[in-house]
């Protein structure tokens, strides 16, 4: 048996050099092959420590499935164990052929795959692609998301994840901003939780570890949990948490003073020595500026993308909170307590809050994405119910050109869709074929949001469709997917976060009827609705 050193400057074989000349770097033998690196060269050794092929690279590597990755100076290539080129082009890097394909990044960084005679199977470029395993590869796009696709580079599953491993025996692991977790090749998840380290399952069995870094094993075919090490609760990180709420008041304070636009527009603070030096040094801290008091990339997103929701978020809602306590035992919003009036009438009357809700629509817009898409429309007429400034409808018309598009709301703020003024509280007629609701009904009630679906049911024929995008709480899950944000809910409006059995009670009681759900990996899904009796 021939292995390499530990210094990796030569070979053993049963334990002794198999050879007396020492290399910068030996690699392993690959069908009595091996590449070995001496100082700036690199070229390829048999066994008996005889140089082949006639020929010195930049860098070699073992061969795979007959091929071996090589460097010169003209760039990046593949040669067959005879020593040849197997194409004539370059690239700035290659992988190792798997599967007949490989991974390879082209001169503009741009990362494909290319077959045996350097041939490209598709056109798509990404950021980075990955190895094939059992005909399936994962991608990464210009956006940092990842997928899977096919070896004729067509979406398994059209479902883009943070993180993304291949496929181990029908599953693979996944990563969204709330942790890790197994997708079937439909890229649906097969369970609501979330883990820190999540393994393959081998032989039936995943290990997991949980965020609180307990470990779990997870069962293949009953996905039940067993734990195998205590539950560790921190202390500390409870502490840090609980006292987050003041991080983002800071936030909120430096970006309402400006202080962010200023520096970037290199105008001056006008603010006490003491106030300048504390922010500076925080901004730094949290890596919002460098040293020289520039923003660096988050700062700049800060600045200029995130900007409204903060402003947002750290404003009313948090004065609001404050009165939780009064809201939980009423079971009711105590907005209008406050500030004497409802939200909605509230912001009617304030200019520069409705701005700044536009804006809010708009960025949780990209929840949408690929939900849009489940609605399979042609060109049929479709109503958004509260729509507001229109962000959703103008999103849905961009993917379907042929529709007609209306927006019925109380008040107009957009002429991009015939507007029909409507209070969705009281009787209206509105003739046509989709109607779509969106994270309207999670403001109010139930008995409003039945006074709601009723009023839309009249509306509706036996050819009508509604559909809501809402969030789903579940019921049992390790992650909050709007558990948290039920509370500023009944609070601020009055609402809450339902479950599916939540909506199936205010369904039904509009005589409505749930014949679909689709979910997302974001936080909304859809419920498809028809009518129950014509």
């Amino acid at each position: 048996m021939i292995t390499i050193s530990f210094d990796e400057t030569h070979h053993l074989k049963n334990g002794k050099p198999l050879y007396a000349t020492r290399y910068t770097k030996v690699m392993s033998f690959h069908d009595d092959i091996a590449p070995v690196e001496d100082n700036d060269q690199a070229f390829f050794i048999n066994i008996s420590n005889k140089i082949q092929f006639d020929r010195v690279f930049r860098k070699a590597y073992g061969f795979y499935e007959d091929i071996a990755s090589v460097c010169d100076d003209s760039g990046w290539f593949h040669i067959d164990r005879n020593g040849h080129e197997i194409y004539a082009k370059r690239f700035a890097w290659v992988g190792n052929f798997q599967e007949g394909l490989c991974t390879v990044r082209d001169f503009n960084n741009n990362y494909f795959h290319i077959n045996i005679n350097g041939n490209r199977p598709y056109l798509e470029n990404y950021n980075y692609v990955g190895d094939f395993k059992y005909s399936i590869a994962v991608v990464t796009n210009h956006e940092g998301k990842a997928t899977h696709i096919d070896r004729a580079g067509i979406l398994i599953h059209n479902k883009f994840f943070d993180e993304l491993d291949v496929y181990h025996k029908s599953y693979a692991i996944a990563k969204d901003k709330n942790g890790y977790f197994h997708i079937n090749k439909k890229g649906d998840e097969l369970y609501p939780d979330r883990y820190q380290k999540l393994e393959p399952f081998y032989n039936a069995a995943a290990l997991a570890t949980k965020h609180n870094n307990q470990k779990i094993i997870i069962e293949e075919k009953t996905l039940d949990a067993l734990c195998i090490t205590k539950e560790v609760i921190d202390k500390n990180r409870i502490l840090d948490e609980s006292f987050g709420y003041f991080k983002y008041q800071i936030l909120f304070a430096i970006l309402k003073l400006d202080i962010l636009k200023n520096l970037q527009n290199n105008v001056n603070i006008n603010l006490p020595t003491v106030s300048k030096k504390i922010i500076f040094r925080w901004l730094y801290v949290e890596n919002i500026i460098d040293k020289n008091y520039t923003l660096t990339k988050k700062g700049n997103i800060l600045e200029n993308e995130l900007k409204p929701l903060i402003l947002y978020w750290q404003d009313l809602p948090f004065k609001v909170s404050t009165r939780l306590i009064n809201s939980l035992k009423s079971g009711n919003e105590v907005f209008s307590q406050i500030y004497k009036k409802p939200f909605f009438e509230y912001l009617q009357d304030n200019k520069s809050l409705q701005e700044i809700t536009f804006k809010l629509n708009a960025y949780y817009t990209n929840d949408y994405s690929d939900l849009i898409q489940k609605l399979n429309l042609s060109n049929e007429t479709v109503c958004d119910i509260g729509g507001g400034n229109g962000s959703l409808l103008s999103s849905i018309k961009q993917l379907n050109h042929n529709i007609t598009t209306i927006l019925a709301d109380k008040f107009q703020t957009t002429t991009d869709h015939t507007f029909i003024p409507i209070n969705f509280f009281q009787p209206f007629y509105i003739q046509s074929d989709v109607f779509i609701v969106s994270r309207v009904l999670h403001d109010w009630d139930d008995e409003h949001a039945i006074k709601i679906l009723l009023n839309i049911a009249q509306n509706m024929s036996r050819k009508s469709t509604l559909y809501l995008f809402e969030t789903i709480v579940p019921n049992y899950s390790s992650i909050d997917k709007g558990h948290t944000l039920s509370f500023h809910l009944l609070s601020f409006l009055g609402g809450y976060e339902r479950s599916l059995d939540d909506f199936d009670t205010i369904i039904t009681s509009a005589h409505l009827k749930r014949v679909n759900v689709y979910s997302s990996n974001n936080l909304i899904s859809v419920i498809k609705i028809i009518k129950w009796n014509i």
